[in-house]
């Protein structure tokens, strides 16, 4: 177990504090398991952490803590959804550099794209419409499915980024 599984069973009750531990940002998450065990007073281990969530009265101190701690949490968020909106743009600016050197490879991005959103509408039409459905064409399904939120994450994921981080940045008020 590590500190990303246990972000699961945290964010139920407490879900920014849930959403620090499992982000991908591996410093954040250990900063956040280190807070809840010191909280807990258990080691700093996901393990030691994990065994103490078993008594539901802590789950209820969690969400105590999420609150006491919102503006670290929050700051916490902050990084990991800035972090997520640069892996993004990375993708992205190398791509439009491809286009504008003339490089034919920055038509592969959108063809690869048109692949797999075909393919998994057409093998999706497959398994809704089959009598009877085999477990490889379920696996094949759901590989595909995984590729196509990528691919919309692609294409679309830098506003929701930016609106992510923008609404963490304002607290999450829209200003009404």
């Amino acid at each position: 177990m590590d500190w990303k599984d246990l972000g699961m069973s945290v964010a139920k009750v407490a879900p920014v504090l849930g959403a620090a531990l499992g982000g991908p940002v591996g410093a954040i998450a250990g900063a956040a398991g280190t807070l809840i065990s010191s909280f807990l007073g258990v080691e700093p281990e996901p393990q030691a952490v994990a065994a103490a969530l078993n008594d539901p009265k802590v789950l209820v101190s969690l969400k105590k803590l999420e609150v006491e701690q919102q503006e670290q949490v929050m700051a916490w968020q902050r990084v990991q959804l800035e972090v997520e909106l640069r892996n993004v743009q990375d993708a992205r600016a190398r791509e439009v550099a491809l286009a504008k050197a003339g490089h034919g490879g920055a038509w592969v991005t959108g063809i690869v794209s048109l692949v797999v959103i075909c393919g998994f509408f057409w093998m999706l039409r497959e398994v809704v419409s089959a009598p009877q459905v085999s477990e490889p064409a379920l696996l094949l399904l759901g590989s595909l499915g995984t590729a196509f939120g990528a691919v919309v994450n692609y294409y679309l994921g830098s506003s929701l980024g930016s609106y992510r981080k923008d609404k963490a940045g304002s607290g999450g008020n829209s200003g009404t």
